[in-house]
């Protein structure tokens, strides 16, 4: 009698994260340009500040608001630059800023329950107005930073469109979010409330520290925060796993090359670009590839601090998260539908 033949049963394929290396190819070049033009012009400060700027308008490529191809930049460009501008006077006072980040980020908190689009839209001027705030100056002052951060954007707009006339197939519009379910006006309220209390602590709880680009607090705080206590914990965890590893990254990289301008600025430019290809893939690594372009793109304006502005990166990506997934446990929201596990957030921290 023959034996049945037993076969091992098969195993479930692995789902590879969607990466979009032609689509990339747009977005990137605006970055180093911004740093080049900077270190030529003995303006390396400038330069970064708008390389920032042009590296965040840039996810804004992967975005069709209500049919306008590139509306999502060209609003992203022209938010950052006033919300800039408005943190850099508001940075003069830490209670005035608190108070301003706290009002912005129930806004985009609560456009993150509506539209994602335009959440995205808010996302980018908030974390503008955070950075700006961390640079308080005059209004002259203010009104500089915010057209450098208007040139950096609107550079980044133009190129891409430009780019995309000469190569059409490179310039398809990534794959939309999924649609939000209905709206609980009292989870809006709930949810809004909640991003503003984080933000105002963690900002507060980092000037308290000391903390070296303390701005990364607030801006994790706020991202990581979501209407699901689940959602927060798992978008935390992801987001400090990404951090470290992009901070470790991109720290062996600057020591290992010498801290040579050349090599770091075509580090950061690979890094921007993984940073874009891979933006609808996991948040860790979507987390890792921005914080390593923001290592590098710290080096270069600054010079030598990179293991300092990694250890204090980490440690203000840590209070953030632990007050985000705090306050979710405190005053739990489940919303009615469920929402994406991953989307864009350029945010994030592309600023210097």
């Amino acid at each position: 009698m023959k034996l049945p033949e037993l076969r091992a049963p098969a195993l479930p394929a692995i789902e590879r994260p969607p990466a979009y290396w032609r689509e990339a190819v747009l977005c990137t070049p605006a970055v180093p340009l911004a740093v080049m033009l900077g270190l030529f012009s003995g303006q390396i400060g400038f330069g970064a500040v708008a390389a920032g700027a042009a590296f965040s308008v840039g996810f804004g490529a992967a975005r069709d608001l209500r049919g306008g191809r590139w509306a999502a930049m060209i609003l992203a460009a022209l938010g950052t630059a006033a919300f800039a501008f408005i943190g850099s006077l508001a940075g003069r006072s830490l209670p005035a800023e608190m108070a301003v980040a706290g009002l912005a980020a129930a806004g985009c908190a609560a456009f993150a329950l509506i539209d994602e689009h335009v959440w995205w839209i808010t996302l980018q001027m908030v974390i503008a107005l955070l950075v700006a705030g961390y640079y308080p100056g005059t209004p002259l002052e203010a009104l500089q930073r915010a057209g450098v951060v208007f040139a950096g954007g609107a550079a980044q707009v133009l190129i891409v469109s430009v780019l995309a006339r000469v190569a059409p197939k490179a310039a398809r519009p990534l794959p939309a979010p999924a649609a939000k379910g209905e709206l609980d006006r009292r989870l809006l309220i709930a949810h809004a409330l909640r991003a503003a209390i984080c933000v105002v602590l963690a900002l507060g709880f980092a000037r308290l520290l000391g903390l070296a680009n303390s701005y990364w607090a607030p801006m994790t705080a706020m991202l990581v925060l979501k209407p699901g206590l689940s959602e927060t914990h798992t978008r935390g965890i992801a987001r400090l796993g990404g951090t470290i590893a992009g901070c470790a990254l991109a720290s062996v990289f600057a020591i290992a090359v010498g801290y040579s301008q050349p090599a770091l600025l075509i580090g950061m430019a690979l890094t921007a670009y993984a940073a874009y290809a891979l933006q609808k893939a996991h948040y860790a690594i979507l987390s890792s590839a921005i914080t390593a372009t923001v290592v590098l793109l710290l080096e270069l304006a600054h010079g030598g601090k990179v293991l300092l502005n990694a250890e204090h990166r980490l440690m203000a990506t840590v209070l953030g998260g632990t007050i985000a997934l705090t306050i979710a446990r405190i005053a739990p929201h489940k919303p009615l539908a469920p929402f994406p596990g991953t989307d864009a957030v350029g945010p994030s921290a592309s600023r210097t």
